[in-house]
Order: structure tokens, then C-alpha cells, then sequence
């Protein structure tokens, strides 16, 4: 697995992602993307298979516990299909996302009812 993120201009960009274990992408997730509108993480397994999980808010300044927020895209890139299989999900799901990517892969069919959106 590779994985590439950005936080505010900070990055491992998405056409030069690095190497990564399970407990290294997690932490990247919790220590180095800050809830920013913008800031993703994203992973890619050896058939080029994508998943991100996109800021598409910003967690504000008042909020002392972000976990149940639903502003975070799980999104799956489908480049063929020319769009992508998404759905909003909690701060706080995120951690079990990234496990479950290293579990079952980066399958779309694997992450529960997702919506396709043409680009």
C-alpha cells in the first residue's frame, strides 16, 4: 500500500505516493492532516486502486470533539467510469476505514452503500 496527503500545502503528492503500513497511514491521519476544508489522505494498492478520505469542511475552532462530525468523503476514483463512488462519513470513522482498507483492499464494493458521481 502507498499512500499520498496533503495539509494545507504540507504533502506526499498523489503521483509520487510512499510506501506505508497500517499504523503509519493512521497516524499520518490523526497527527498530520488537520480538519481543514481541503486536506485528504489518500491510499493506493498494487492494481492502482484509490481511496481518499477528503476534509470537505473545516472541524471549527469551538468543536472540542470532532468524531461525530460527518464531513469527511470517503471517495473511491473510478478514472474508467470517469467519476467516483463516495459518501460522507464521521471524523471519527476514519481510524476503522483505513484498518478495513488494510484488511479487505481497496475494493468500493467492500465500504457499504456509496453514491457514483460523474465528474
Amino acid at each position: 500500500m502507498k499512500i499520498f496527503w496533503n495539509d494545507c500545502g504540507r504533502e506526499v503528492p498523489s503521483d509520487t505516493p510512499v510506501p506505508v503500513d497500517v499504523r503509519e497511514a493512521t497516524r499520518i491521519w490523526s497527527d498530520e492532516i488537520r480538519g481543514v476544508q481541503g486536506n485528504y489522505l489518500g491510499l493506493v494498492d498494487d492494481d492502482d486502486r484509490t481511496i481518499q478520505f477528503y476534509y470537505d469542511a473545516d472541524i471549527q475552532d469551538d468543536v472540542e470533539d470532532a468524531r461525530h462530525l460527518q464531513i469527511v468523503l470517503l471517495d473511491f476514483p473510478q478514472i474508467e467510469q470517469k467519476g467516483s463512488y463516495n459518501r460522507h462519513v464521521t471524523v471519527g470513522e476514519v481510524h476503522s476505514l483505513i484498518e478495513k482498507v488494510f484488511e479487505v483492499g481497496i475494493d468500493h464494493r467492500q465500504f457499504g452503500a456509496l453514491t457514483f458521481e460523474p465528474w
